[in-house]
């Protein structure tokens, strides 16, 4: 059977096949006709059905990325030998890198706490009984307080109190001592971060006690004999009347602290001293309100107070916590301090790292000639070199860090740092965070000048070595 090539005037349809002959060609004529017949089809075929050249794909830039670590990993390894005094050194560096900043953040914490207990919490509002400019003569304490008292329901203030202080006379078993008396609310031990010791601090429902609720400092509890408060002590004070209270619990021994005092809730504290005193001398009302909003309701304060007593007054509501100023943050200082020593204390591992991975690179020699030898171009070795140090170094940091932390949450370490801290913060991130960049920073500047050394071997030194 042989096929007819169709001619242009022929129709489509118009090709049959015709039987020619029966005879089988032989095997030269059918591979001439093969070869004929591929030859025309590679002729007619269509350009878009030509094979196209391909490209083998190459690796992605993470696959080199992990096969560099992995390998600079196993050469840390096989080196470990050479490397492990350096790496020791990096890791207790970033252990005490760690650790200052971690160490330093309680401390911050603990001097935090000590600020807002003497001035308040930020943003605290202190305001005093104005004074007439007119009469110079202050205006009505006890209309003032209920003022203030008024407002601090109108703006929606959580926490907000009267501060009165006075003296008075206790009886204890060795004669008659004066002691200081405050006079506050509830509010007033979480505004000041008041810490006692033993038993608790006042509450609302103190108010209904026949018998006034008071919290005295360690000193007054230490000359009473430190009694068990569950058998509800009782002193008598004395200044415009007698009173019989009982003790419900006991301040935190302060530091350089002398003489006796005692807190007690508002109107109690009235009631002992008398009308005439509570409305006269150190009084003053404190609000505790955020800190965005401190400058506006300080203003809306002191609008209402000069639209109740009159424009003749000069109201005196501001913020009075240790933030107030607007100036530098106390505690910079002492940031900048633990910054400078972690900093050096880094710098010395970075430069006995730096001193070990020289050494270590000039015993290479042969081994990178004979890499170089192989086809390995300079980025390669350049960048082989300089992760073996990043790599051991960020597991010298991970280890470090975790040793850190051990050290830092330790209840021991806590209590020996920054004593009777109230809110101990948890590991700060940043702390980590510092240390394990920090350890990777050592690691390219201990890796940048061996890995240089490493590129100017050359084949023929692989032979020298």
């Amino acid at each position: 059977m042989r096929w007819r090539r169709k001619k242009a005037s022929e129709p489509s349809d118009a090709v049959e096949p015709t039987v020619e002959a029966t005879i089988e060609p032989s095997d030269d004529a059918t591979s001439a006709g093969a070869s004929r017949s591929a030859a025309d089809d590679l002729a007619i075929r269509q350009t878009s059905e030509l094979a196209k050249p391909t490209r083998e794909p190459r690796g992605s830039l993470l696959s080199s990325i992990v096969g560099s670590v992995v390998e600079a990993w196993d050469e840390v390894r096989i080196n470990r030998t050479r490397v492990l005094l350096s790496l020791i050194g990096i890791g207790v560096a970033v252990c005490a890198l760690a650790t200052v900043v971690g160490a330093g953040a309680v401390f911050g914490q603990a001097q935090t706490e000590q600020y807002e207990k003497s001035s308040g919490r930020p943003a605290t509002l202190m305001g005093y009984p104005p004074y007439s400019q007119a009469t110079q003569q202050p205006v009505d304490a006890a209309q003032y307080f209920e003022l203030m008292d008024t407002l601090a329901e109108r703006y929606q203030v959580s926490h907000s109190t009267a501060v009165r202080r006075g003296s008075a006379s206790v009886q204890l078993p060795n004669g008659t001592q004066f002691t200081a008396v405050q006079g506050v609310n509830d509010k007033f031990g979480v505004m000041h971060r008041v810490d006692v010791v033993v038993g608790r601090w006042l509450s609302e429902q103190d108010g209904t006690r026949l018998a006034p609720a008071v919290v005295i400092n360690d000193i007054f509890y230490e000359e009473l004999g430190r009694p068990d408060l569950r058998t509800h002590p009782a002193i008598e004070i004395k200044a415009e009347t007698l009173t019989t209270a009982v003790i419900v619990g006991v301040l935190a021994p302060e530091a350089n602290q002398t003489g006796f005092s005692l807190s007690m809730l508002d109107e109690p504290y009235r009631h002992l001293v008398g009308a005439a005193a509570a409305n006269e001398g150190d009084m003053s009302y404190e609000i505790w309100v955020p800190e965005e909003q401190a400058a506006q309701l300080a203003d809306l304060l002191n609008r209402d107070i000069a639209a109740v007593f009159g424009d003749d007054i000069n109201p005196s509501v501001n913020r009075n916590d240790y933030l107030a100023w607007g100036g530098p943050n106390p505690l910079e200082p002492l940031q900048w301090a633990i910054g400078g020593i972690a900093a050096l204390i880094l710098l010395l591992g970075a430069l006995g790292l730096i001193n070990i991975s020289l050494v270590t690179v000039k015993y290479r020699v042969r081994e990178i000639g004979v890499r170089r030898a192989f086809g390995a171009t300079a980025g390669r070795v350049f960048f082989a070199v300089m992760m073996e140090s990043v790599v051991a170094t960020i597991a010298a940091g991970v280890i470090g860090v975790a040793v850190s932390i051990a050290i830092v949450q330790n209840p021991a370490i806590q209590n020996l740092i920054a004593p009777g801290v109230q809110d101990l913060p948890p590991y700060p991130l940043e702390a980590a965070l510092i240390a394990l960049g920090a350890s990777a920073a050592v690691g390219v500047l201990a890796g940048f000048m061996p890995a240089l050394v490493a590129v100017k071997v050359k084949v023929i030194d692989a032979i020298r070595y």
